[in-house]
């Protein structure tokens, strides 16, 4: 038997019952298995138009128009505090808002064998790759790379827990099982997944974990309502890539967007939607920062159900101070896994030891590049060169700052977030290379040097250190691509004084 299983908190069971009512389902059938109440919901689903039919309806002489009416169900299962809910068809949609984030991997870290991976979906961040599917042969161990968010594993089950749970398993926000069992054996499965998700975990895995303090949960809508107002916003809608709802991948197709905001604001039709276009439809309509939450996005999908989302679950936003995510609508945070993986791939990158009289910066990076000191050490000097490296395109291509003995320097200095800037430039450089884009000869060189002149109050002699998990994950990115190329990455640090 199939079944995509998610976890319900007991404080959001009554809502989502009523959300469930409100949606048109009925109850059809309650009974009770080995302690567990359960219920049954149904609905046949409304009748609806087929978007082609009515393209084509002058080929259908004689024919009725079709309509498409999908049937979708739950089955809730209650006992004391626990609640667990079979999702059917469409009410994956319905129940995503009400249920625990983590239940579905927590499972696989108990369940799942480390050395049968199927195939995993990881979230990316600052890559132009933001979500990355990868599938494996039988067998094959879980591997995943620093940078990386897991939110999606298809594994084997370990031996020693088949026989209650089945050969193998989707976990993600649900869990997908198959276990070999009727469906009055239902209520014994839900308890043997309470006693399994309390023992120990069984593997490292780098996620994100849910924040359910509500003053944490406050915290964090203000620092995004403070991204959402400002004149540079750096989130993205989500619609842009696919979204997980429990184990199934939910591809968005073109389609009309309908922005619209309870209590103000009108309902606006967008063919893209875009963050500027959000952020100029809170300008124009004048919505206040108290409402600003309160914007629906209704998506029109092409073939597909409508939907309607919060403006919170149609963002994702980083705290990077704060090293938390918005995803889904949910606040998450990095959790250790994730923080340690990060750093040991920071802590991988050779350093370039500096020299002493640059271990203290002052002043821009323009005028330090044409320096006395940085000539006299040996430097070339490549700054505002677009000579270097020439592409069909008539866009000038910086290539770096700085030369000495096959190692290349970008160079900057100033905050993170300034320092974040180099690394996309230093990665543009390295996608160029990797696309032979150039239409000249460069200069051969074998490693590549940021050269951060880093922002703070004591000079930093380690990364690690750093509180910007965006600028960390940047390095990450552009020294990965580096060795990819053959490239050696290598950092370097001086101590720019916060004023």
């Amino acid at each position: 038997m199939k079944l995509n299983l998610f976890r319900i908190p007991e404080p959001a069971v009554k809502a989502l019952r009523k959300k469930f009512m409100d949606s048109g389902m009925v109850v059809t059938k309650r009974e009770s298995q080995a302690g567990w109440r359960g219920a049954f919901y149904y609905s046949a689903g409304p009748a609806r138009k087929v978007s082609w039919a009515e393209t084509f309806r002058d080929y259908l002489e004689g024919q009725q128009l079709p309509l498409n009416r999908n049937a979708f169900a739950a089955f809730i299962f209650t006992r004391k505090e626990d609640c667990f809910v079979l999702s059917f068809g469409k009410t994956h949609f319905f129940i995503r808002p009400y249920c625990d984030y983590d239940f579905g991997i927590e499972l696989a870290k108990r369940i799942a064998d480390e050395n049968d991976s199927r195939q995993t979906a990881s979230r990316r961040y600052q890559t132009r790759r933001k979500k990355d599917i990868k599938s494996y042969a039988t067998d094959t161990p879980l591997d995943v790379e620093s940078g990386e968010a897991v939110e999606y594993l298809q594994m084997g089950i370990v031996t020693s827990k088949r026989e209650r749970f089945g050969v193998a398993g989707k976990f993600g926000t649900s869990a997908l099982l198959q276990p070999d069992i009727e469906t009055s054996e239902i209520g014994k499965l839900l308890t043997d997944l309470v006693d399994v998700l309390a023992e120990p975990e069984q593997f490292p895995l780098p996620r994100t974990t849910t924040i359910k303090d509500e003053d944490e949960i406050a915290h964090f809508d203000e620092l995004l309502l403070d991204e959402l107002t400002s004149d540079a916003a750096t989130s993205e809608l989500t619609h842009n890539s696919y979204d997980l709802y429990g184990v199934d991948f939910i591809f968005n197709e073109d389609g009309k967007f309908v922005v619209s905001c309870r209590g103000g604001g009108p309902r606006t039709t967008y063919d893209h939607l875009t963050i500027q276009d959000l952020r100029t439809y809170i300008q124009v309509n004048k919505i206040s920062r108290d409402s600003i939450l309160n914007i629906r996005i209704h998506h029109e999908p092409d073939d597909a159900t409508p939907y309607t989302k919060p403006l919170k679950e149609s963002i994702d936003f980083i705290a990077d101070d704060e090293q938390v995510l918005l995803t889904g609508g949910q606040w998450t945070k990095f959790n250790q896994d994730y923080l340690k993986f990060l750093d040991q791939s920071i802590a991988a990158i050779d350093m370039e030891p500096v020299e002493a009289e640059f271990a203290k910066i002052v002043g821009g990076e323009p005028a330090f590049n044409i320096s006395a000191a940085v000539k006299r050490a040996g430097y070339a000097v490549a700054d505002k060169d677009f000579s270097i490296f020439k592409t069909r395109s008539s866009t000038p291509v910086e290539a770096w700052d700085l030369s000495r003995d096959g190692c290349v320097y970008a160079v900057k200095f100033g905050t993170p977030q300034k320092l974040g800037y180099v690394c996309d430039q230093a990665l543009n450089v390295l996608e160029l290379i990797r696309n032979r884009a150039n239409v000249n000869d460069i200069p051969d060189f074998t490693s590549y040097c940021l050269w951060f002149g880093y922002e703070a109050k004591r000079p930093l002699t380690d990364l690690r250190a750093s509180g910007s998990i965006i600028l960390k994950q940047k390095i990450d990115n552009w020294a990965r691509k580096a060795r990819d190329l053959g490239i050696r990455p290598v950092i370097k640090l001086s101590h720019r004084p916060k004023s």
